[in-house]
Order: C-alpha cells, then structure tokens, then sequence
C-alpha cells in the first residue's frame, strides 16, 4: 500500500501490523485511520496511556488486577498464557498494562474529579430521581377516556384495565413501570411524572400511535450513594476526556496529565 508522494519516491514501510514486518507507510496508515473513523479511538487510547502513566501502582496492587484479568480471558496455566501471549504479539508488560488499566483511570479520576461530584448531583438530581409508574395503552381515545374515568371512580384496578385492554408491554408486569430514572422515560412521560405526586392519576394523552393513561405510584428521589457516586465520577472523566481527544483531532497537542503528588507539594 506504499504510494508515491508528490516528488515521485515512495515511503518505505514503516507500520508493522506483525513485528518487525513493516507494511504500511505513516502516510497511507494516516489515510486508514481518518477514512475508516479510527483516529478517534487512537487519541481516546492515547489521553489512556497519559492518564494510566501517572498512577503508580506497587507490584502488591498489581498482581491481583493481572490474575483477574487473566482469569476473565480464560486462561487457567501459564502453560496457556504464554501462547495466548505470542499469539497477539504482547509482552508480560503489555499483559500488565492492559490488567491494570481500568484501576489507574478509576484512580486518577476519583483523584481529580472526587470535589466536583455533589456540583454534579445537584445539577442532576431531576434526571437521576427514578419513578414506579402504571402506564395503560390504548389504541381510541374514546376507550382510554372511559377507562381513566372508571379508574377515578375506582370501579376498576389499574392491573385489570392494563390486562383486558392495554396494548404495550406493560401487561407483562400489570401496568408498572420501573424503579427507572426520569432521564430515561420518553418525554411526554416524564414531564408529567417529574412534577406529579405519588398516586396522580393523568387523562389520556397521545403518545406516538397510543392513548395512556398514566398513574404515579412511587417517587424514588437519588441518593448521593456509592453507586451514583462512582457513576458520576465516570460522566466526568468521560467529558474531560472527550475534551481532550477532541483537542488532539484539531491538532493541539496532548496536556501534561495532573499528578496526584503535585497537588500535594507547596
């Protein structure tokens, strides 16, 4: 694939896809990579490498990140890794980086992002708060009329109006929805339910080709948990990162990444 450049020599193969057989000169690897979208993962793993580079971890620590990983592969014997190993071309360190990855991000993110989480919370909260809700489809609007009043009037259960007439696969779990965050309910669903209070009953409404009925049955508001906690801090480490890769494809070079140890010096 080496082509000739505008003064007539072609580029000597400098890109080996197999070690030490180099097949692909840096100018036609560069095309491969824009044409085929891949430059974005190349500089998602560069600002990786970057990061990872910076959180040390001591072979006590490591070890057991190499074992699982190991594990999760299914190799059972060093018998088995070291083929494993020959076969893609990596080293024990290139084994180690990989196993160790995760936990270096994870690290540095909690590292550099931890004071930034309960801002995040906060400006989150409406979307992270979960519901329980019935939903009841319909395909007229007259039927779905009838049923919201026989509803208020209690002649009838909601799991029995969704078992005889609902349409969607809320009859599978006799009309409830959820525990599920408002930020993942269809919009015409969640305004309502977000300002609803529990027990609110909705009049049909349309929603794409259906008429609902709409029930609040239960408010979950977040808790600032370990879980949303840790999940926060990935949504940060994600946009800084996207930041930072997106900066690389303008052309500008990759930061010196913060070290923790730096923060911590006069």
């Amino acid at each position: 694939m080496n082509q000739a450049s505008l003064s007539g020599v072609t580029s000597a193969p400098r890109i080996a896809l197999c070690p030490g057989q180099p097949l692909l000169s840096a100018e036609a690897t560069n095309r491969l990579l824009l044409r085929h979208g891949l430059n974005h993962e190349l500089a998602r793993a560069l600002v990786h490498e970057a990061v990872a580079a910076v959180i040390p971890l001591s072979a006590e620590e490591e070890l057991p990140l190499i074992a699982a990983h190991v594990q999760a592969l299914g190799i059972r014997s060093e018998a088995d890794l070291a083929p494993w190993l020959e076969e893609r071309h990596w080293s024990r360190d290139d084994l180690r980086a990989a196993a160790t990855l995760a936990e270096r991000l994870r690290r540095w993110s909690h590292w550099r992002f931890d004071h930034e989480v309960e801002i995040r919370f906060l400006d989150r909260k409406q979307d992270l708060d979960r519901v329980v809700y019935g939903l009841l489809q319909v395909q007229e609007r007259e039927l779905a009329e009838e049923l919201h009043q026989r509803l208020k009037a209690a002649e009838m259960t909601f799991a029995d109006a969704v078992r005889q007439f609902s349409l969607g696969p809320e009859r599978d779990t006799q009309g409830l929805v959820g525990p599920v965050a408002l930020s993942a309910i269809a919009p015409e669903l969640s305004g309502r339910l977000r300002a609803g209070r529990e027990g609110q009953l909705w009049p049909p409404f349309l929603s794409q080709e259906h008429w609902c009925v709409l029930r609040l049955e239960r408010q979950l508001p977040a808790q600032l948990d370990a879980e949303i906690r840790e999940r926060l801090l990935h949504d940060l480490f994600s946009t800084w990162v996207n930041s930072q890769v997106e900066g690389l494809l303008q052309g500008a070079a990759l930061a010196a990444v913060p070290r923790p140890e730096e923060a911590d010096s006069p």
